[in-house]
């Protein structure tokens, strides 16, 4: 039996511990049945200084068919479980996309008719759920997301059997990053160190100055907000192979939370921090005293908006974010109201970013 047949044994055999404790308590004990999904959000996310990421605290919500209000979300959670079941049973895999789809139907009758699911969110949700009662992440039952992490340098992966050295025209072109990255093996790792950066345009400017081969890394983008590949690999390239990891991002309190979300995780993934999780990666850039450290002209930057200064303000508050090194960014961003990109180096020259930006950076941090 293969590992990955092993783990769907594992996923099945917990859904129908699920299904069979529904079923005594409906049919045996004559009582409405009760989930104890873990809490996901801000109030049930702790910070670890022994592990240097958010965890999922101890809260719970019961779920349970005892009032017409709570109905649909029981009825959802137990539709979806059953469809994951169906899914390993017939040895497939699907996207996110694909489970709203396979379990989109109608309830009430033809007067009172509507859809299962009000949008793909209740779907997402629900499959959250499931990972939440079984323990287990979606990608161990076959349900993925659509790629969007790339990955170009001195590294080689073994996905489906195929080989794929990902320095091959890397000065050309990216590899995108397998969504189920537990079918991608890492062969092979040549590089010094690790650049993650937070959108594909940007890595695309890198890669096309010849930043890898002058500096023997690996660049990685989630291409924004970071998919779990894509934090999986970062995470893999720093503690089994043994590779530094810097990231930059945007001069804004959403970049600066995606940065952070490869080093100390979200709240929305709290209790999936271990697989995902880099507590040594660092985060270099693009920092908010960097605007006026770098001299980005005034017509390069750019106003904040009402719900940039909220998101500040609410970054400012977060226990794990008391850093005086945040709190002194966070400071600075809410006295300027202003913020940036990094493709607002270009306004310096196109290989301003590439030649002069990023080296200056990575040999303040001893990187190069």
């Amino acid at each position: 039996m293969t590992t990955t047949d092993k783990r769907h044994q594992e996923v099945v055999k917990k859904i129908k511990i699920i299904m069979r404790d529904i079923s005594k308590d409906i049919i045996t004990e004559k009582t409405m049945p009760v989930l104890d999904v873990p809490k996901v959000g801000y109030d049930n996310t702790l910070w670890s200084d022994v592990r240097r990421m958010l965890t999922i605290g101890k809260k719970t919500v019961q779920v349970s068919p005892d009032s017409t209000k709570k109905i649909p979300t029981f009825a959802q959670y137990i539709v979806m479980a059953s469809a994951i079941r169906r899914l390993l049973d017939e040895q497939m895999e699907s996207t996110i996309r694909g489970m709203y789809y396979a379990t989109l139907s109608t309830v009430g009758d033809e007067k009172n008719k509507q859809k299962f699911w009000n949008s793909q969110e209740n779907s997402d949700d629900a499959i959250k759920a499931v990972e939440l009662l079984t323990g287990i992440p979606r990608e161990e039952f076959s349900v993925t997301s659509k790629p969007k992490g790339m990955v170009s340098g001195p590294i080689t992966l073994r996905v489906g059997g195929d080989l794929i050295d990902c320095n091959l025209g890397s000065r050309a072109t990216s590899q995108l990053i397998p969504t189920n990255i537990r079918d991608v093996e890492i062969v092979n790792v040549k590089a010094d160190f690790v650049m993650v950066v937070e959108k594909d345009t940007v890595l695309n400017n890198i890669r096309k100055s010849g930043f890898i081969k002058k500096y023997n890394a690996i660049l990685l983008t989630g291409s924004g907000e970071p998919d779990r590949a894509t934090r999986m690999m970062v995470k893999t390239l720093n503690e089994k192979w043994k590779k530094p990891v810097v990231i930059f991002a945007d001069a804004d309190p959403w970049g600066l939370g995606i940065a952070l979300r490869y080093k100390i995780g979200s709240e929305s993934l709290s209790y999936d921090s271990d697989r995902l999780v880099t507590p040594d990666a660092k985060v270099l850039g693009m920092l908010f005293s960097d605007i006026y450290e770098y001299n980005i002209p005034e017509v390069a930057r750019l106003d904040a908006s009402d719900e940039d200064i909220n998101r500040a303000n609410d970054m400012k508050k977060k226990p794990w974010l008391q850093d005086k090194q945040w709190q002194k960014e966070l400071n600075l961003f809410l006295q300027r109201k202003e913020k940036c990109e990094l493709d607002a180096f270009f306004k310096h020259g196109f290989k301003y970013l590439a030649e002069i930006y990023l080296p200056r950076k990575l040999r303040e941090a001893g990187m190069i």
